[in-house]
């Protein structure tokens, strides 16, 4: 099953214990209902409520996460929160690489600088690199 987040509004401000966002969910190409969540650390509210069972099912599928050297089964929530991440993480680096050079050097740290250049000690520069593998690297995954 493929699914995306699209019209994605998030507020920062408002994201407490949780994500405060909303946007609406494509699956396998076609718009099915929306999602929100508050941000004071309930669940995501799925618009049909089927939906949020449909991805729940889906999610039950998918392999175990490790959390904290344990084993957690997923659910609708994780897998939404999953793309919502890789989403907001994907306008961040978007925005850096726009003005700034980013890149690693031996140690594996990860450094910018203002404007685009080729520094002597970059290992790996992520603004030359595919925008997929970048984000990648970015996220640490």
């Amino acid at each position: 099953m493929k699914i995306e987040l699209k019209n994605v509004s998030y507020n920062k401000k408002l994201s407490q214990e949780t994500s405060a966002y909303a946007a609406d969910i494509w699956l396998n190409g076609v718009k099915r209902g929306s999602v929100q969540n508050a941000g004071h650390g309930g669940p995501d509210m799925f618009y049909p409520h089927t939906l949020g069972n449909e991805i729940e099912t889906y999610a039950k599928t998918l392999p175990p996460v490790e959390f904290h050297g344990s084993s957690l089964e997923q659910n609708a929530d994780m897998v939404l929160g999953e793309i919502l991440n890789t989403y907001l993480a994907a306008k961040d680096l978007q925005r850096i690489l726009k003005t700034k050079t980013l890149f690693t050097v031996a140690s594996g740290k990860m450094y910018t600088i203002k404007g685009l250049a080729e520094p002597a000690d970059a290992v790996l520069i992520l603004n030359k690199m595919p925008f997929d593998e970048a984000l990648k690297l970015y996220r640490g995954k």
